[in-house]
């Protein structure tokens, strides 16, 4: 490979806002083995029938993107293509088809795979991408209603601070840790701190610090927002649900205001605690990633429904590389 032709690969991957912070001499490697591919116009990159097992970055040409039959976006070089697919690792879903003549760089998942596993500052650092689209996204959109957990959690509380046990059972109601290794979230746990509020406390603003969330054990909370455009949104949070985590893991300012509507009990967790937690259990790092990228793609799909494209136009969700305008990273 031409030196030339390996520094212009380099600099598509550190385009890549995940990857942008490997060293050079691991973005050389990863671009070695980017397979160059192209693509008549009607060709399929992606199939919604087949699992997602690599990326595009496109280097020219349009790509339209689709999800179970709706459109959800057109890819312009310079851009990405699957990457949340592959984050998700669900079967299938997503169409990516050639409306141009269209060249791309191929990245396989087994290989971003192997940089997750050998670098915990990227595996970190992509599901803070995702979770600050998860943010932008609750922001403009009308919440979803309360679903309350399969399994009630009244009889775990009583006068008595919840113990260990009854906290690993709660932490294992959510799906990102269902599979997690007892020992990671026992000491998890240990760390998480019990609130008991009564009715009426706001918790939080929009602006104030976030550095921690809660994970509702009993009582409901109303959770308010202004919606860009106009207006505001009320969710209501009920038990099973966990409140505040996103912004917490991004080190961004709370946007929405968190009022208790009865007494509540809660488990608060810091931000420390899920990276620590992450960073000893690889595999549960990555379920979680999977798990906020499938809801993510959820929203997408809904958006989809009514007509209302995803991708392909936020400007600022993927730094440029230099004299161009890389676009966000489609499903």
């Amino acid at each position: 490979m031409l030196q030339h032709e390996l520094t212009e690969r380099i600099l598509r991957l550190r385009g890549v806002p995940t990857l942008r912070s490997l060293p050079a001499n691991e973005l050389a490697l990863i671009a070695r083995s980017l397979q160059a591919r192209t693509f008549e116009p009607g060709e399929i990159l992606l199939n919604e029938e087949d699992p997602p097992r690599s990326f595009f970055l496109v280097t020219s040409g349009r790509v339209t993107m689709r999800r179970r039959g709706a459109r959800i976006g057109t890819i312009r070089a310079p851009g990405g293509v699957g990457f949340m697919s592959l984050l998700a690792r669900n079967a299938g879903g997503t169409a990516a088809v050639a409306e141009t003549f269209v060249e791309a760089l191929e990245l396989r998942g087994d290989t971003l795979e192997e940089v997750f596993e050998d670098h915990f500052p990227v595996l970190l650092g992509t599901v803070r991408f995702v979770a600050e689209r998860m943010i932008h996204e609750n922001i403009g959109q009308p919440p979803p209603p309360y679903i309350p957990p399969d399994v009630a959690f009244d009889h775990l509380v009583g006068d008595r601070e919840l113990g260990i046990v009854e906290r690993i059972f709660l932490l294992r109601r959510m799906r990102a840790f269902t599979e997690a290794n007892v020992n990671s979230l026992a000491t998890m746990a240990r760390k998480m701190v019990e609130i008991r509020a009564p009715a009426g406390e706001v918790l939080w603003r929009p602006g104030d610090r976030a550095e921690h969330n809660f994970f509702v054990v009993k009582g409901v909370l109303s959770s308010t927002w202004k919606i860009p455009g106009g207006g505001a949104a009320v969710q209501q949070i009920g038990p099973g649900y966990v409140v505040g985590g996103a912004e917490s893991l991004c080190s961004l300012p709370r946007w929405n205001e968190l009022v208790t509507g009865e007494p509540v009990v809660m488990l608060r967790g810091d931000r420390d605690g899920l990276i620590d937690l992450m960073e000893d259990d690889r595999d549960l790092a990555l379920r979680f990633l999977s798990m906020l990228a499938g809801m993510l793609m959820t929203t997408w799909d809904k958006k989809a429904e009514a007509g209302i494209p995803s991708i392909g136009g936020a400007p600022d969700s993927v730094p440029p590389p230099p004299d161009s305008a890389y676009q966000t990273p489609g499903p």
